[in-house]
């Protein structure tokens, strides 16, 4: 299982995209709260930030999946990219330490 945690999705010139697998660090969504503190955060490293909380649902007739990922477009330089990505791992990881809910069992 690849368990990373935040990854650089975009390489667009002004723009960069992260990706926040934030369901499987804390079994749950980002708060409003949570999100807000992740964009004032990277407000000290990017121009302008946007955050989407995503919650997508896949099904079939044999399984059901529900993701928690939480996206981020920032207006920096390219070289930037690595230091937005580690910030907003390291506030899931925050987010996951202040809490977690645990997984249902089957």
């Amino acid at each position: 299982m690849n368990s990373t945690i935040a990854f650089v999705r975009s390489d667009a010139v002004g723009a960069i995209e992260i990706v926040v697998n934030f369901g499987p660090l804390t079994g749950r969504e980002a708060t409003l709260a949570e999100n807000d503190r992740l964009a004032r955060r990277l407000l000290a490293i990017a121009d302008h930030v946007r955050v989407h909380a995503v919650r997508t649902h896949d099904m079939s007739d044999e399984t059901e999946t529900i993701v928690h990922q939480v996206v981020v477009e920032a207006e920096a330089g390219q070289d930037e990219a690595g230091t937005i990505r580690d910030a907003c791992e390291a506030w899931a990881v925050e987010c996951a330490e202040e809490r977690s809910l645990e997984p249902l069992d089957p």
